[in-house]
């Protein structure tokens, strides 16, 4: 790769303003960010960015025609730089947001976060949900997420945040299990402004996604569904989460995604709904590490400082307006407020909980402080350690000793990128 953007990405990838890029899952495509989470070889990278194997060469030169305005306009510019920078951040307002729009869903999947399955009463009323956009406008949030449930219950919700927000710059991604996507309904989201949508395929196995899903025939709809929305030309990722069943399907899983959506994630099932019987064993989290993390016959994965999780900077508006930090984090200790008394720029501004949580790095958990894997690991998700725990203030119990068992066999198997990249966050944790 070229120097200049060798500098460039390592600037993208150890640089944020209140965020961190996601190390829990796989994805794969053409978008930039997965070009930097793939690629740490020229190979790699015209791989990644070319279906028809351009030479890294020409990719290089159309990025970097890409990034000449940005350059000109003083927006970014070529530096050297250390491998690793203390991150910026900005937690003035949300980053991104979930917005769950119905707690109803036709599919009863035991990893969903919505503990209902059907209309609440009290979900937000048409002028409610106005006075919520407002509030997103108002605060220029880079991104809202529109999940429920399954949001096309409520369809004609989902295009009112979708049209007033788009208007506005606001990028709009759309979470959903794909069955109700027909060729109109996507001609009609597309049209309210949505580019972006991510389709729940949790096996390659028609049966097994089907039982995972509860309800026969899903698999079918759902990838019909995200035909319709490709061709009515919105960006599909299909999105698989890993469990104790579904795991030993994961490489005809990946290799299926990648033929029927422009991206894929592949991510482990988090202790939400009726999942906690069913949950990676830390020898089965590690398996997935390895399987996610295989590349061309060799262990290569995105090594970048992480001192926290995402918790606070893509908070969750539940149907009936209340504001928890984040989607795996709905526990009442850890509510944030309601938008129908409090708006989010007052929450962000004066929540005492959500300071505290902002402030929850992994020299502050005492079980963490001194292991030399914490700025790999990053203490792990905080909703998983609240839910076994009850406090923000331990270990994420599903993740921690996998990571440690990986990050060893990273620092002696891994793609020599991956293993200095490592190396260095192991000896800044040991100083």
């Amino acid at each position: 790769m070229c120097t200049r953007m060798s500098q460039v990405l390592q600037v993208i990838r150890k640089l944020c303003s209140g965020n961190y890029l996601s190390s829990g899952n796989i994805s794969d495509g053409a978008s930039s960010g997965t070009i930097a989470h793939d690629c740490h070889t020229d190979q790699k990278m015209g791989h990644s960015t070319s279906g028809k194997k351009k030479s890294t060469e020409a990719v290089c030169r159309k990025l970097e025609q890409y990034l000449e305005p940005f350059l000109e306009e003083g927006i970014i510019e070529y530096m050297d730089c250390p491998d690793y920078i203390d991150p910026e951040y900005n937690y003035e307002r949300p980053l991104s947001v979930f917005w769950e729009v119905t707690y109803a869903c036709n599919q009863d999947c035991p990893h969903c976060t919505s503990k209902a399955r059907t209309f609440d009463p009290r979900e937000l009323t048409q002028e409610e949900i106005d006075e919520a956009i407002d509030q997103l406008i108002e605060l220029e949030v880079g991104l809202i997420s529109i999940t429920g449930g399954e949001p096309l219950l409520k369809k004609d919700t989902v295009l009112q945040i979708a049209q007033r927000t788009s208007e506005h710059g606001i990028e709009l991604e759309l979470l959903t299990n794909g069955m109700f996507i027909t060729p109109e309904a996507a001609e009609v989201i597309y049209c309210a402004g949505i580019r972006d949508a991510q389709v729940s395929l949790d096996c390659a196995q028609p049966d097994v996604h089907d039982r995972q899903r509860g309800f026969e025939g899903a698999w079918k709809e759902t990838v019909e569904g995200i035909h319709n929305l490709r061709k009515a030309g919105i960006h599909v990722m299909a999105s698989a989460v890993m469990n104790s069943e579904t795991l030993e399907y994961f490489d005809e899983t990946k290799r299926f995604l990648q033929t029927i959506a422009d991206t894929f994630k592949i991510e482990a099932v988090k202790p939400a709904g009726q999942e906690l019987n069913n949950m990676l064993s830390p020898d089965l989290y590690y398996k997935l590490l390895e399987l996610r993390n295989m590349r061309e016959g060799q262990l290569s994965e995105f090594i970048f400082f992480k001192e926290r999780c995402s918790i606070g900077t893509t908070p969750v508006i539940t149907p009936t307006g209340d504001v928890y930090p984040c989607i795996f984090t709905k526990y009442e200790e850890l509510r944030l407020g309601n938008v129908r008394k409090t708006s989010l720029g007052d929450i962000y501004e004066y929540s005492d909980t959500l300071s505290e949580l902002l402030e929850c790095t992994v020299d502050k958990i005492k079980s963490c402080r001194d292991c030399w894997n914490r700025y790999y690991c990053g203490g792990g998700c905080r909703g998983c350690a609240f839910e076994h725990y009850k406090t923000i203030y331990s270990p994420d119990p599903y993740q921690c000793e996998a990571r440690k068992k990986f990050a060893r066999k990273l620092l002696r198997h891994g793609h020599p990128l991956t293993k200095k990249a490592l190396r260095e966050l192991v000896m800044l944790a040991k100083n």
